[in-house]
């Protein structure tokens, strides 16, 4: 049988569905304010995909674009604006900045209450995107008590809110570039397999369990298409696998505006 594509979108669409009702239950509108530093061409698109979906569940959507070559001074002026702007709810910051730009400081300018990524050392929510693939995950009915995770990644940050997220999993992290002469011995034991790594079609048949869950967060340019690392081959072996695009991405839009809605209601309390 070949794999099952995780519909990513209809998850993504009953999670903002349930968002819009507890929006209409708000006394007031709550504002999500992003800023985009520079003409990312990528950058651009996500912010159109998160300003479409608070248009679908009535949340006001605020988008503030700087020249990349302005001082810092003026997005922490931005920032401090917008911590201090009541009607706003969350703020983003859109990565990746300009290589000039401190983002750690930048980050860590903005108030943890209204940090709805995640980012900030003190933040209340976890990352949407991490959110998000724990939800694709959990679709697929399959018990993961003792499952082998692996998450390979050139991050280790990124790896770890799955272990507090998914504590009955056996969590491993991956780095490809510390693994080159093994890699395969590690991702071939996976139960599910996590692939954030920026290299289009990477992971091949062979190098996956049988009947496993793949989950791509990869997103590659390949002559004007959107490509994954993961090679749709692997469908011949696996049991699941999420799309790209419409995967993660969608996923990671919705939990961004749960978040939200969590940091309104932490507020409240």
């Amino acid at each position: 049988m070949p794999a099952q594509l995780i519909d990513a979108k209809k998850i993504a669409d009953e999670i903002l569905l349930d968002i819009k009702k507890q929006v209409t239950k708000l006394e007031t509108k709550p504002g999500l304010a992003a800023i985009l530093i520079g003409d990312n061409p990528a950058s651009k698109l996500y912010l159109k995909l998160k300003e479409k979906a608070c248009q679908k569940v009535g949340i006001d959507f605020f988008s503030y674009f700087l020249d990349k070559n302005c001082p810092e001074e003026k997005v922490l002026e931005v920032i401090n604006f917008l911590n201090n702007d009541q009607a706003i709810k969350g703020i983003i910051l859109q990565l990746p900045l300009p290589e000039k730009f401190n983002q750690d400081k930048l980050i860590k300018a903005i108030k943890p209450s209204k940090d709805v990524d995640g980012f900030h050392p003190q933040s209340k929510v976890i990352s949407p995107n991490v959110l998000g693939i724990i939800e694709l995950i959990k679709s697929t009915k399959v018990d993961l008590k003792n499952k082998k995770v692996i998450i390979l990644s050139n991050s280790e940050i990124f790896s770890q809110p799955f272990k507090k997220l998914l504590p009955e999993s056996k969590i491993e992290y991956v780095n490809p570039k510390s693994h080159i002469s093994d890699l395969i011995s590690h991702t071939s034991k996976a139960d599910v397999l996590i692939v954030a790594i920026g290299q289009a079609k990477f992971i091949k048949p062979n190098m996956v369990k049988k009947d496993s869950i793949i989950i791509d967060v990869g997103i590659n340019k390949v002559k004007g298409k959107t490509i994954g690392d993961v090679d749709p081959e692997v469908d011949k072996v696996v049991a699941f696998r999420s799309p790209v695009p419409g995967g993660v991405g969608p996923m990671t839009v919705a939990m961004l505006l749960q978040n939200l809605l969590q940091l309104i209601n932490i507020d409240r309390k």
